[in-house]
C-alpha cells in the first residue's frame, strides 16, 4: 500500500481485493428439495405450497445478491483505477517536493550572493522564478488529488446506496421461521452458514474496501 508521502493523504482509500472477494461470495445457489415421492395428502400439498414460496423467495435473494455482485465488481474496477491515479499523483508530488526544496536552496544561495554581487541579481531572479513555478505545479497536483478524493468518496457513497437498494428481502427468513418442525429442519439447511456468511462478507468487505 502506498504511503503517499508526496500528497500527505490517501485520495482513494480501499481494498479492491476485499471487494472482489465479497463479490464472489455474493453468487451462490441453494437446491430446494421437493416433497418425497409417493407422499400425498393435505400435509404434502401444504408442504408443496410452502416450498414453492421458498423457491420464489430464493429466486429473489439470488437476483439481489447477483445484482450486488455486479455493483461490487464495478466498484473494484473503479477503486483500482482511482488508486493507480493516486499513486501517479503521489510520484509527481514527491518529485516536485524534492525539486522545490533544491530550487528553494538555490534561490536562497543566489539571493545571498546578489546582496554582495549585483551580477548575481539575474541568477537570483531566475532561481526565484523556478522555485515559484515548482510551487505552482505542486499546488496543481495537490488540488488534483483533492478532487480525486472528493470524487472517490462520492462514488463510494453512491455504491453504498446501490448495495442497500439491492438488499434481499427478509421475507424468506420470516417464512421459514413459521414452518412446522419438518420445514424448520429444512429452514436450517436453507439458511445455514453459506448464505448469511455471503451477506455479512459482502458488507464487511465493502466496508474494508471503502477504507
Amino acid at each position: 500500500m502506498a504511503d503517499y508521502r508526496g500528497l500527505g493523504f490517501d485520495p482513494a482509500p480501499g481494498n479492491a481485493e476485499a471487494v472482489a472477494a465479497a463479490s464472489a461470495r455474493c453468487v451462490f445457489d441453494v437446491v430446494v428439495p421437493g416433497v418425497p415421492e409417493g407422499w400425498t395428502g393435505a400435509a404434502a400439498d401444504g408442504l408443496t405450497t410452502r416450498l414453492e414460496a421458498v423457491v420464489s423467495e430464493l429466486t429473489a435473494v439470488r437476483r439481489a445478491m447477483r445484482a450486488a455482485a455486479e455493483v461490487l465488481d464495478a466498484w473494484a474496477t473503479t477503486l483500482l483505477g482511482n488508486q493507480r491515479r493516486a499513486e501517479d499523483l503521489d510520484r509527481r508530488a514527491v518529485r516536485l517536493r524534492r525539486e522545490l526544496a533544491d530550487a528553494a536552496d538555490e534561490a536562497d544561495h543566489a539571493g545571498a550572493l546578489a546582496r554582495f554581487t549585483p551580477a548575481h541579481a539575474e541568477v537570483h531572479a531566475a532561481a526565484v522564478a523556478r522555485r515559484d513555478e515548482l510551487a505552482r505545479e505542486l499546488d496543481e497536483v495537490l488540488e488534483e488529488a483533492r478532487l480525486l478524493a472528493r470524487d472517490h468518496h462520492a462514488e463510494a457513497r453512491r455504491v453504498a446506496e446501490r448495495l442497500r437498494s439491492e438488499e434481499p428481502s427478509t421475507a424468506l427468513a420470516d417464512t421459514l421461521a413459521g414452518f412446522s418442525a419438518l420445514t424448520a429442519e429444512l429452514a436450517s439447511v436453507l439458511l445455514g452458514p453459506p448464505a448469511p456468511a455471503a451477506t455479512r462478507g459482502a458488507a464487511a468487505a465493502f466496508a474494508a474496501g471503502l477504507g
